[in-house]
């Protein structure tokens, strides 16, 4: 499968590689599993590749000696503790060009912790002299971030450069879809909501020659033995360690639509003055959930999401049914999955939509998202400038009829509710809807200027 959508990273690491030739620099590169950090680097860079298993050090320094060797062409002693091969490295990069890729490379921190100092002290000594692209993969984003920007580590401040490869958006994802021969549009975006933007979960799709939603769904995630049944669990556990079911508790709360410090509590039995930290981490240390407010005032009614859709919907869908799962009742979670999806989906698709909409705005908008009170009253799109007064109100409907006009009024009823320059505005009105307008409702939409987007106009992003 061809690359989507990291024309940027490419040019990056190309370029990073070309100044190594001069200089040494340290790239780190972070992102969760099965993002395309790997080939990412391995087709921009090349270089000698280095997997950090969470094996012992004298199995990995044996792997690594002989790895060396091959990819410089040359006789490289078999190195029995680490400051000799890394030293090896840097002295060798004095001489020469070279592009070196510790791929996982958080996992030192269970092999051995000290290679962190030991890389530290010889890239004060050797960098300035050097001549090498010296790169760290990982996958545990909490732990590589503890690495490289906490000050009391002993790599803090020493890369020259980072990406964080982000999941791709759906506009992307939907042309992979269509590579792959899907063309029903409810299907691309069910894919994105279920799967994100994790390229090798398409690739994946390719592999197994699944062309549709539900033989997706059945396939990778709910069959015996699925290859994605139990992905989520794997890619926490690691991330999260041994103290992952608190994590687990709360992410699960947030995946059912407790977005609240008090609805997560309530569902997890974890007192509120205790969330304020494990969520603290979850944000800024794990990447893994957000915290929303309304666009316009609201900062203490902020709502807590989670980012990545795959396990989203595991912790919806997968995770309590695990007893069913591991009692071979596959059949029965799949069935009763099929029935919760609509809602699931209804909800769900809210950002995918807003990210289609926010490029049929009239204006560019300083401030997007949406907006909600105290009292339970929600706008689903609310977008504004502060320079030029102007604000687009609009709503959503992701359900299996057409939208009627009441819909219609009510969003006109609500958006009297937003207090934002009142009187002095310049109001726009939007309306999606994925099975289109009753007459009604298009009577009233045209009379009132309301712009109407249907399933079709998803295609439309670009």
């Amino acid at each position: 499968m061809k690359f989507y959508n990291r024309e940027k990273e490419i040019e990056a690491v190309k370029n990073l590689r070309k100044l190594s030739e001069k200089h040494a620099h340290m790239l780190v590169v972070m992102g969760r599993r099965r993002v395309g950090k790997t080939r990412l680097i391995k087709d921009a860079a090349g270089g000698n590749y280095f997997f950090v298993d969470k094996k012992s050090s004298v199995l990995l320094l044996k792997e690594f000696s002989e790895s060396l060797g091959t990819g410089l062409g040359i006789f490289v002693p078999e190195f029995v503790n680490w400051d000799d091969l890394i030293r090896y490295i840097f002295e060798y990069s004095r001489e020469k060009h070279i592009v070196v890729v510790f791929d996982e490379f958080q996992n030192f921190r269970y092999v051995d912790p000290s290679v962190f100092s030991i890389f530290q002290k010889h890239w004060d000594a050797y960098s300035a002299s050097s001549r090498m692209l010296l790169v760290f993969i990982g996958s545990y984003v909490g732990l590589m971030k503890k690495i490289f920007t906490d000050e009391k580590e002993p790599l803090f401040g020493r890369i020259t450069a980072r990406i964080d490869l982000k999941p791709l958006k759906y506009e992307f994802t939907r042309e992979i879809c269509m590579e792959l021969g899907i063309t029903d549009e409810e299907d691309m975006v069910n894919l994105y909501i279920t799967l994100g933007g994790i390229p090798r979960y398409y690739q994946l799709m390719e592999e197994y020659g699944l062309s549709d939603y539900e033989k997706t769904l059945k396939m990778l995630i709910f069959d015996e033995n699925a290859i994605l049944g139990d992905e989520a669990r794997q890619i926490l556990v690691g991330e999260l360690g041994r103290n992952y079911t608190i994590y687990f508790s709360i992410l699960e709360a947030v995946s059912f639509g407790k977005n609240t410090l008090k609805e997560i509590s309530d569902f997890t039995g974890v007192e509120v003055k205790s969330l304020g930290k494990y969520l603290g981490e979850l944000i800024r240390d794990f990447d893994l959930v957000e915290r929303r407010t309304p666009v316009i005032g609201g900062e203490k009614m902020g709502r807590y999401i989670l980012k990545d859709n795959m396990i989203k919907f595991w912790f919806r869908f997968v995770h309590p049914n695990t007893s069913f799962i591991e009692m071979g009742r596959n059949e029965l979670v799949f069935k009763k999955v099929q029935e919760e999806l609509p809602n699931y989906m209804g909800k769900a698709v809210e950002d995918v939509v807003r990210e289609m909409m926010a490029q049929k705005l009239p204006f560019e908008p300083t401030s997007f998202g949406s907006w909600w009170n105290r009292r339970g009253d929600e706008i689903d799109l609310v977008a504004l400038n502060e320079k030029t007064g102007e604000i687009v109100f609009g709503e959503i409907k992701w359900t299996g009829r057409s939208t009627g006009k009441e819909v219609v009024e009510e969003l006109f009823e609500k958006k009297e509710l937003v207090e934002w320059r009142k009187g002095r505005r310049r109001e726009y009105y939007m309306l999606f809807s994925k099975k289109g307008f009753t007459k009604g409702a298009q009577e009233i939409m045209q009379e009132k200027g309301v712009v109407g987007l249907e399933l079709r106009d998803m295609g439309s992003i670009s």
